[in-house]
């Protein structure tokens, strides 16, 4: 039997696997995965191993599902955001800047290693290792910073 015979013969298998997978987009996508895998089970079908039909449909569910699997990735990947997400993006924004602009008369006095230790700090949340890892120097170094820092803004109180 030719491919061409046996997809005539197994095309309605494939539009049936489509309405119990609840393929409602991409149809043409689907039929042809579904041609697909109905081409690799022809290639990889055994007589002895019993009948085509069975076998036929479990690479066709699977070749679909499959497919499925990866638009949904694509779809997580990809969501465009609602309005309210980028609201609250916009408050977290006007937050910080609020943060920054509270900090900053308290870094006027510092040096410049001591400002990056006390920005990344108090407004980026780092850890001194990774302040440390930013900027290329030992963790000793950051904490040199920080102690100077410290004692600058002690002495401004």
């Amino acid at each position: 039997m030719t491919f061409e015979e046996r997809y005539e013969q197994f095309e309605p298998m494939i539009f049936h696997m489509m309405k119990k997978l609840h393929v409602t987009r991409d149809h043409d996508l689907y039929l042809q995965e579904g041609r697909i895998a109905l081409w690799k089970a022809s290639e990889k079908f055994q007589e002895q191993n019993g009948e085509f039909a069975p076998f036929a449909y479990q690479y066709i569910r699977g070749g679909m599902l499959d497919l499925m699997r990866k638009q949904n990735k694509l779809l997580e990947r990809e969501t465009v955001k609602s309005e309210e997400y980028w609201q609250m993006n916009m408050d977290i924004t006007e937050d910080k800047l609020l943060e920054i602009d509270l900090l900053a008369p308290y870094a006027e006095g510092l040096t410049a290693h001591q400002k990056k230790w006390f920005w990344h700090t108090f407004v980026d949340d780092m850890k001194m290792s990774e302040i440390a890892e930013r900027h290329k120097v030992s963790v000793s170094a950051v904490k040199k910073w920080k102690k100077g820092a410290v004692e600058r803004l002690r002495e401004g109180r």
